[in-house]
């Protein structure tokens, strides 16, 4: 099947516990709208469905599936897994709510080159990104297993996936240093409205 005839369903992971925020991470506001609202607005050309990994009820105004972990403290991968088996698709693009500067484009691109299990970018300081990816269903028994197992580490699970790497750099026109900037503490965030 070729990507463009495949059902892409969007992940929006909102589920942690936002503790060193001191508040729900995703309604934060950064230059006028919430965290969470820049990810939906990243994936949103490109999804047939979109869905929330939440158990917070305060995300209802979004009007958008959410998704609460079958088992709880289980991070990222216990997000994806619940989500991958909530709902069918055959691409599932997974993007955290506290990353606001992941461009679309880059979405297309790596829907535009996913062959295996996944595909996963890598910034210019070499770190993986496996929180804004591409995952195919056949990924889906590998996050159900890492789940089932409690081996909790999207470091171990990556390499245990065929996984395809797509090497950012800045002859990109939509990458810079602040693509993969993410926020985890009110101070991160430097123009902040209330």
């Amino acid at each position: 099947m070729q990507n463009n005839e495949a059902k892409i369903v969007g992940i929006v992971l909102s589920g942690g516990k936002s503790k060193r925020m001191g508040q729900e991470k995703g309604l934060v506001k950064y230059r006028g709208k919430a965290l969470i609202e820049y990810a939906i607005d990243t994936l949103k050309p490109l999804c047939h469905e979109l869905v929330i990994s939440t158990a917070n009820g305060d995300y209802a105004y979004l009007d958008l599936p959410m998704i609460a972990d079958k088992i709880p403290d289980c991070g990222p991968i216990g997000g994806i897994s619940t989500c991958m088996k909530s709902v069918e698709a055959d691409i599932y693009l997974v993007i955290s709510c506290d990353t606001p500067h992941i461009p679309t484009a880059l979405f297309v691109d790596l829907l535009n080159q996913l062959k295996g299990n996944a595909i996963i970018p890598i910034d210019e300081s070499g770190r993986q990104q496996p929180l804004v990816a591409a995952y195919a269903s056949s990924a889906s028994n590998y996050f159900h297993q890492a789940l089932q197992s409690r081996n909790l580490k999207m470091m171990n699970l990556i390499s245990s996936l065929e996984t395809q790497f797509f090497i950012l750099s800045s002859d990109l026109d939509y990458y810079s240093a602040n693509t993969f900037t993410n926020f985890n503490r009110m101070e991160d965030i430097s123009d902040i409205k209330v």
